[in-house]
């Protein structure tokens, strides 16, 4: 979808940025609920819960166990409770869609209460998710801390988590078996690619690599930079909002694209990338941010097929090791009868 935005539009979403910036710490009130649910039909024709997309993705894992070829990922990442009252619906919206799909697992990516102390609605999000493996990683607004408060919300936010039977992975990894074959998915903190090398070394050295650690989940893509060459197949990340309307200080792809991995061919589009022997995959995220607005980059449910590459290809699927695993882009047609358009995995710009 490309659109024109007016000036007038735009000095109003600036407006509107600025007005819930950092620092309030509180829930954003009942007229702005209303301005976000108002924009978001005024931009697409309908509310950003209307508009959840799942956008199917498949990508390469070198040295991905046998067990988990075509293993099915459901990333939901930057749900932002608080920061607008839209988010909790559109959140809600984009849980039910994953289950819907019936993956083998879930991963949360991060971000999940942005503003206030709303935990209630993070419970109600994560409901449809209870009794299913579910795997987590925190964001940088999780981690957040305030004179007042020291962890208060990253405990709120862990123990609501948990309590939904997710597993939390703070720089470490759970074990998950598909088809009689065991492998793990690790977990990082959102700002490991900030850390000192030495603190680096001892968060890797306690998630294991090798092939039985193909999966590492980070809410920040950068971390991407710190991993060990080669010891993981890939890593899933959110944080970047790909594309979100470029008000000054707004989360967009363009920053990764162009500071983290400047010599990305295409700084607009790219969402997957090989790096250090590891494959990443960045997702869109769910909810608004600063501004009331995703243009380019609806709300998505990234649906993730795990192909192994490397010699480690099933039978019958011989011809996936001799795949340019630099090249991982597919479109896809998803079956007409489950109702869903077809989508490529890079947004519109």
């Amino acid at each position: 979808m490309r659109i024109s935005l007016r000036p007038a539009f735009l000095l109003s979403i600036c407006a509107l940025a600025a007005a819930c910036g950092k620092g309030g710490g509180h829930a954003v009130s009942t007229a702005a609920d209303t301005t976000s649910r108002d924009t978001a039909a005024a931009v697409y024709g309908a509310t950003s819960a209307d508009n959840v997309r799942v956008v199917p993705v498949e990508i390469e894992v070198p040295g991905l166990p046998s067990g988990w070829e075509g293993m099915r990922i459901a990333a939901l990442s930057d749900f932002h409770l608080g920061m607008w009252g839209d988010n909790t619906a559109t959140a809600l919206a984009a849980v039910r869609r994953a289950v819907a799909e019936r993956p083998d697992i879930f991963v949360l990516l991060g971000d999940y209460v942005a503003r206030g102390q709303d935990y209630g609605a993070l419970e109600r999000v994560l409901a449809p998710l209870r009794g299913k493996p579910v795997f987590a990683v925190l964001g940088n607004e999780d981690m957040e801390e305030t004179p007042q408060a020291p962890d208060t919300a990253l405990a709120r936010v862990r123990q609501t988590l948990q309590a939904a039977g997710v597993q939390v992975l703070e720089n470490r990894r759970a074990p998950f078996v598909r088809n009689n074959d065991t492998a793990y998915i690790g977990g990082i903190d959102p700002y490991t690619a900030r850390r000192p090398e030495w603190r680096q070394r001892d968060i890797f050295a306690g998630i294991p690599g090798g092939p039985r650690t193909p999966i590492i989940l980070s809410h920040n893509p950068a971390a991407i930079v710190a991993l060990p060459s080669d010891r993981y197949g890939a890593m899933l990340a959110g944080h970047t909002f790909c594309g979100q309307v470029e008000v000054p200080g707004t989360p967009r792809l363009s920053w990764f694209n162009t500071e983290v991995l400047p010599s990305t061919p295409d700084k607009t589009h790219t969402r997957i990338y090989r790096l250090r022997g590891a494959t990443l995959f960045v997702t869109c995220g769910v909810g608004f941010g600063y501004v009331p607005v995703r243009f380019g980059a609806p709300p998505e449910v990234a649906l993730i097929t795990l192909r192994g590459v490397g010699g480690i290809a099933t039978a019958g699927d011989s011809t996936r090791a001799a795949v340019n695993v630099d090249s991982l882009i597919e479109t896809y047609t998803p079956d007409s009868a489950a109702g869903t358009a077809t989508d490529s995995v890079a947004p519109e710009g």
